[in-house]
């Protein structure tokens, strides 16, 4: 199966790879190891055309990690990664660099090396469906060549990594000592490192202290493997001139990292050949167990990785995951096509797609997946931690979590549920003390030492929190997280009806800037209170419905008076009342097209969208990549909220248009910062937040919601503040035919046909949820009964569509009712046809991403079963 899914993806590929050209995308640094917040590894390529074969990998703060590669090609050694640091008389040369292409899992990279391609694969696994394989801490290299000339050539292959990879900061702070070894086994060689002395859950510049280091290679291939551990020159002067190494004459004077520079290399050594057979695999990693020290109600435990709730040892995870590369990079290849052919629907010329595969690689990047624990009451299930990577140590930043929402819920909306558990458990310890809620859960990952309350942020983090939650229980179809904690969410919606028309003392997460009054923060405020009616609404809680979306209703229109400015230039004014000059980016627009709300009617939608435009679409204003967070003077853009923006656009062109200005911006190497979420939208210029997880923002244009109808004046309930029968039948058309190749369309559904029949005899369990949304929010997706089921017994997914189900009765919620029958769609066949064929390339894109079979319990594992 995953032979004949890599050899679809391939077909695409290359059918893509052709309209697309040349190369353009550029960005200042791509992601080669990016799996966990300090398994972390890029390549600079800062005011250059090209990327040097000798350049050092960098920690994402920008210290080098030690991390080499060379080929030796009938006698001459070409470097394709790192300098070997030789005299000039070894005749070592540079690759050339021919090409770099980027997606979601991999970076791909072109090296001529004499009479060879050479290709570098780094490619970093996404396995949403899968825990386990998500939460291994390793990453692959992969190579191969292929002769320019049709002769065949003596080959050797050689890599190594330093200690650099266990001790962040310059190079005079790196005078740890450490200690290594290594170890063959009948599989695999690796060679683990430590620093001697370590700090449990400590870091120095960002760089975990605390954790071991592994670089391996597979030995079942019957490939001439040798290994050594010894320094930096002793080990390339002798790859240089034998054309490989020794291990019965490693090194284990153990020392410091830059006495000596201790090195563990592993080479191979394949003979005359004109290509490979299969690529030559290294795996690196970075190992730390435990993973997250976790304080709740005054009590601490040490949280493990997830990987150990299967593998008993970081060495048998490590065993695996190098047996597994060829189903790792068949998904990958797979999962790749797949994101690329849905954001062509909106950017047929590969620009989204090129700015998402920076920046998913990135965003799950930031996380640490941790095995379940007996502390607390939500302790059967895993938890997952977001670190504010790019700004500062704080844990599961709410502001983050909220701005990458579309990219999780894209993946997998299960993924939401483990990554507010621990907000949620934590706040609803002492629901007296949260009256609004925190900003994170501390300011030292990986240290969960508790919420941090702050009143400048109250709004704006209580409004996050209030339609997250709605959000996974519309994407997940779980409404379990809704009853558990539906007082504390109450309780926050009841701040908000106080305080969020009118926000005052407020400050800016973008920068820092205090002030009242402010019409975004107002308009999210909002939405957020009608989310809790939708909320409300899900767990039959009639009256708080009628009365949050009564209030939702009435403090819109007092909104639009004071915060829109009509004319021909329509905008949404900075501050009420303040200069009626000024504007604002409209990105906290972006609930209502999320969660299908038709608070702002469709007119009012269509009038910012073609003032927005033209500032988009100006070259006087100066903003060569995207529009700045406000008119005032060097306010920075914000990447996350253009591409919020983008998605509430109602028109394709500017929608484009705008990501076009982000892709302008993520592909100016001109920075020396990863791609970053904060930067200046005239120059380019780095401004903060480099590496961060909100860029998973940049997934929203693909997360929107069916068309806008325009709201009734009285509609205070949920059921007419949601999109439930218009659908946009173009947009559907166009994301299906201008989203999949012929080809992958043809086979693809041959493949579907396949499992559909194997999941009719109960073998296959397609992986939910999907994306799009093309019905109403509230039409339940039908799935088997383990998976319908909630944490408890008799919790719905979503109220049944019967009107005489029974609806478990929630703490403290009066007048429970059921949720009306569902319509019928007035569109008739045409979209139903349409509906069907979205639906098919649904359910392929969900095989692409694992194709799980029945595994444990939802309220077990927190997202949907692993592989078999």
């Amino acid at each position: 199966m995953f032979i004949f899914l890599l050899f679809l993806a391939v077909i695409a590929r290359f059918t893509l790879l052709q309209a697309h050209g040349e190369q353009t995308f550029r960005p200042a640094a791509i992601p080669l190891a990016a799996r966990t917040p300090y398994l972390n590894a890029y390549m600079w390529t800062t005011n250059t055309s090209t990327t040097s074969s000798s350049s050092w990998p960098s920690f994402w703060t920008t210290q080098t990690l030690g991390w080499a590669c060379t080929i030796r090609v009938d006698g001459k050694t070409y470097t394709l990664m790192g300098d070997n640091n030789l005299s000039s008389n070894y005749s070592v040369n540079t690759g050339t660099v021919l090409e770099t292409e980027l997606t979601p899992t991999r970076t791909i990279q072109v090296i001529q090396a004499g009479p060879l391609n050479v290709t570098l694969t780094f490619l970093s696994p996404i396995t949403p469906s899968d825990l386990v394989r998500q939460s291994l801490p390793f990453s692959y290299l992969a190579v191969d060549f292929t002769s320019t000339d049709g002769q065949s050539h003596d080959v050797q292959l050689y890599s190594d990594i330093t200690g650099e990879w266990l001790y962040g900061g310059t190079l005079t702070d790196r005078g740890q000592k450490i200690t290594w070894n290594s170890t063959q086994t009948d599989s695999i060689i690796y060679h683990h490192e430590r620093l001697e002395t370590s700090s449990p859950f400590q870091e120095f510049d960002q760089q975990a202290i605390d954790g071991t280091a592994y670089y391996a290679m597979s030995l079942e291939q019957g490939r001439n493997v040798t290994w050594q551990t010894c320094a930096t020159l002793v080990c390339h002067e002798e790859f240089v001139l034998a054309g490989g190494v020794n291990s019965k004459d490693s090194d284990y004077d153990y020392r410091p990292i830059l006495i000596n520079w201790p090195v563990f290399p592993i080479s191979v050594n394949l003979g005359n050949v004109s290509s490979t057979d299969s690529a030559v695999v290294w795996v690196v990693g970075y190992v730390r167990d435990s993973s997250i020290n976790y304080t709740l109600s005054g009590n601490t435990t040490s949280l493990r990785p997830y990987y150990t709730t299967e593998y008993g040892t970081a060495e048998s995870a490590l065993e695996f995951f190098i047996s597994d590369f060829n189903n790792s990079l068949a998904a990958a290849t797979a999962l790749d096509e797949a994101i690329r052919a849905e954001a062509s629907t909106i950017s047929p010329d590969g620009k989204l797609f090129n700015v998402l595969s920076l920046a998913t690689r990135q965003a799950f990047s930031s996380l640490e997946l941790t095995a379940p624990s007996d502390i607390g009451r939500s302790g059967s299930i895993p938890r997952i931690f977001m670190k504010d990577a790019g700004t500062s140590r704080r844990v599961t930043p709410v502001e983050n979590l909220y701005a990458a929402l579309p990219m999780f819920l894209y993946f997998n909306a299960s993924l939401v549920r483990p990554l507010l558990v621990p907000l949620l458990e934590q706040q609803n310890a002492s629901i007296g003390a949260f009256p609004y809620a925190v900003r994170d859960l501390g300011s030292s990952f990986p240290e969960v030492s508790g919420p941090t309350l702050m009143l400048g942020e109250a709004v704006e983090q209580t409004s996050n929190m209030l339609i997250i939650a709605l959000a996974y229980a519309q994407h997940s179809n779980d409404t379990s997280i809704l009853y558990d904690y539906y007082d504390l969410l109450k309780t926050w919606a009841n701040y908000l009806k106080q305080n969020a028309l009118f926000p005052a003392n407020q400050m800016s997460i973008d920068n820092g800037a205090i002030s009242s009054n402010s019409s975004n923060l107002a308009l999210k405020g909002i939405f957020a209170i009608q989310a809790m009616a939708e909320i409300s609404h899900l767990v039959g809680a009639s009256d708080d419905s009628q009365q949050f979306g009564s209030t939702a209703s009435d403090f819109i229109n007092t909104w639009q008076s004071l915060a829109l400015v009509a004319g021909d230039h329509t905008s949404m004014l900075t501050t009420f009342g303040g200069d009626q000059d000024s504007w604002c980016l409209p990105y906290n627009l972006y609930p209502q097209t999320l969660l299908g709300f038709n608070l702002l009617n469709q007119s009012w939608l269509d009038k910012l969208t073609v003032t927005y435009g033209q500032r988009v679409q100006s070259t006087a204003n100066g903003y060569a990549y995207g529009l700045p967070i406000d008119s005032t003077y060097s306010s920075p853009g914000n990447s996350a909220w253009n591409a919020f923006t983008a998605a509430t656009f109602t028109n394709d062109t500017v929608r484009r248009q705008l990501l076009d200005a982000l892709w302008n911006y993520a592909s100016n190497n001109g920075s020396t910062f990863p791609f970053s979420a904060l930067y200046n939208v005239e120059s380019g210029a780095y401004v903060n937040s480099t590496a961060s997880p909100a860029l998973g923002g940049l997934f929203a244009p693909i997360l929107r919601s069916g068309t806008i109808i325009a709201a009734s004046t009285g509609g205070n309930s949920p059921s007419n503040s949601v999109t439930s029968s218009h659908t946009n039948v173009g947009a559907i058309a166009g994301g299906v035919v201008g989203g999949v190749v012929g080809l992958l369309l043809l086979v693809g559904l041959g493949v579907l046909h396949l499992l559909r029949h194997r999941r009719s005899r109960g073998d296959v369990d397609l992986l939910e949820p999907m994306p799009f949304k093309s019905s109403a929010p509230y039409s339940p997706i039908v799935l088997p009964e383990k998976r319908r089921r909630g944490s408890q017994e008799g919790v719905p997914p979503l109220p049944s569509t019967d009107s005489s189900a029974a609806v478990r009765t929630a703490p403290s919620v009066p007048n429970h009712a059921t949720v009306p029958p569902t319509t019928s769609d007035p569109l008739g066949s045409r979209l139903d046809e349409l509906l069907n064929l979205r639906s098919d390339i649904q359910d392929l894109r969900r095989i692409v991403l694992g194709a799980p079979v029945a595994g444990p319990e939802l309220s077990d594992l927190g997202a949907p079963p692993g592989y078999s």
